[in-house]
């Protein structure tokens, strides 16, 4: 029989499971120009309307008991429907372990979710159903993460149940993001932060991500003038991202504050603030550098840098 890949998605009672679903069918073209069986196993206060199951060539089947979800059950799912793709939204207190699968049905991936402004009171008295609902999961998303400072505590804590899953953490704006301010190779609390070469890409992502926190403080480094615009000029570097084949430039577009004059090529090291304006090269708001101070540097090879 054709392969049915499976995917679930779990997290305690109102953690946002029916909204990253929503989000995940939504945003794929592959699952949009494919018939998806969407098996719910616990229903929330986000609901998946009529019009929207249409829309996204969904249909969807409700279990009340894990006993139901069974082998029989899931074969008549598939020739009833004959779906491309099944998402099981899954019950919390159901058991992994005790999921039984046709044998040409297969687990692609398991995203757990975990409301973090509850999380230290629900892990504290709830452990095992913590430890069953992360232990095969291939990516944790803690989300309303805003104002928690114990975020390093609650990575480890799960760790302690999943040494191998990707942990992410989202803000209420919807930005997620892999990295915590205790993970930076450099001190966030400074005003002035000096990055050393091999920093940049670290700095470079989380400033992508999380631009505000670094408003205000002067941030020193080392870099290469890419390219010369009409009223700023570009900075960056090579980075390796996965393999030697995959290389990209991750660099910003510069104000020049100051009067020294950069050409192409130039090495230079960098005093500058972190913005977010228009730019009318990217002609959309951007992170921009405003330079304070330029110092020229002697001529290098810019050699590729590592995530």
């Amino acid at each position: 029989m054709v392969e049915v890949p499976l995917f679930i998605v779990n997290g305690l009672i109102e953690s946002g499971k029916t909204t990253l679903i929503k989000e995940i069918i939504e945003n794929n073209p592959s699952y949009q120009e494919h018939n998806t069986l969407l098996i719910v196993c616990e229903e929330g206060e986000v609901e998946y309307g009529q019009e929207w199951l249409e829309k996204n060539q969904v249909d969807i089947e409700y279990v009340t008991d894990q006993g139901q979800l069974n082998p029989d059950f899931l074969e008549k799912m598939d020739r009833q429907y004959e779906p491309t793709q099944i998402v099981i939204e899954y019950n919390s207190f159901y058991d992994t372990d005790e999921l039984e699968l046709p044998s040409y049905m297969v687990i692609y991936q398991q995203i757990t979710l975990i409301d973090a402004s509850n999380f230290k009171v629900y892990f504290n008295n709830m452990k095992q159903v913590f430890n069953n609902l992360v232990k095969y999961s291939a990516l944790i998303i803690f989300n309303r993460c805003d104002g928690i400072k114990e975020l390093g505590t609650y990575r480890r804590q799960i760790r302690a149940f999943n040494q191998n899953c990707q942990i992410g953490f989202e803000g209420n704006d919807g930005r997620l993001t892999a990295m915590l301010d205790e993970d930076l190779p450099y001190d966030l609390s400074k005003n002035e932060i000096l990055l050393e070469e091999e920093d940049y890409p670290i700095w470079y992502m989380d400033v992508f991500d999380n631009f505000q926190k670094y408003f205000g403080k002067k941030i020193k480094f080392k870099t290469f003038v890419r390219d010369i615009l009409d009223k700023t000029f570009v900075v960056g570097r090579n980075v390796m991202t996965c393999c030697e084949n995959d290389i990209q430039f991750l660099g910003y577009e510069v104000v020049n504050e100051t009067t020294e004059q950069v050409r192409i090529g130039d090495c230079i090291f960098l005093e500058c603030q972190v913005k977010r304006e228009f730019s009318e090269f990217a002609k959309e708001e951007v992170v921009v550098l405003h330079a304070q101070k330029i110092f020229h540097l002697p001529k290098e090879r810019e050699k590729t840098l590592s995530m």
